[in-house]
């Protein structure tokens, strides 16, 4: 065909490339890479929780460990019924409670 599309030729370029450097494109990557940060970020979070849970979980006196399901956890346990909780071990479980509220 003798009339050539001179419009395609910009587009052409860059699909053939397979790199779009439009500023649309350019957003929605920058969109999906801050998700995947927040959505990483949200998980270290959860695995930190869990990993204070667990470990007010075995540091719990036995008496305590049947009120887990009753008080929500393992951590609102221990924090509602400080008193059974031996004197030694107060600090520690004071230090992870304040770590669990702020994560």
């Amino acid at each position: 065909f003798w009339l050539k599309p001179f419009w395609l030729k910009p587009f052409a370029s860059a699909l053939g490339s397979g790199s779009f450097d439009c500023p649309a494109h350019v957003r929605t990557c920058r969109a999906d890479t801050m998700q995947s940060i927040e959505a990483a970020r949200e998980a270290a979070k959860a695995k930190a929780k869990e990993q204070i849970e667990a470990q007010l979980g075995e540091q719990a006196p036995r008496s305590l460990k049947m009120m887990f399901p009753c008080c929500g956890g393992p951590v609102k346990t221990m924090e509602t019924c400080m008193c059974a909780v031996p004197a030694d071990q107060q600090d520690q479980v004071k230090k992870a409670i304040e770590k669990y509220k702020n994560v």
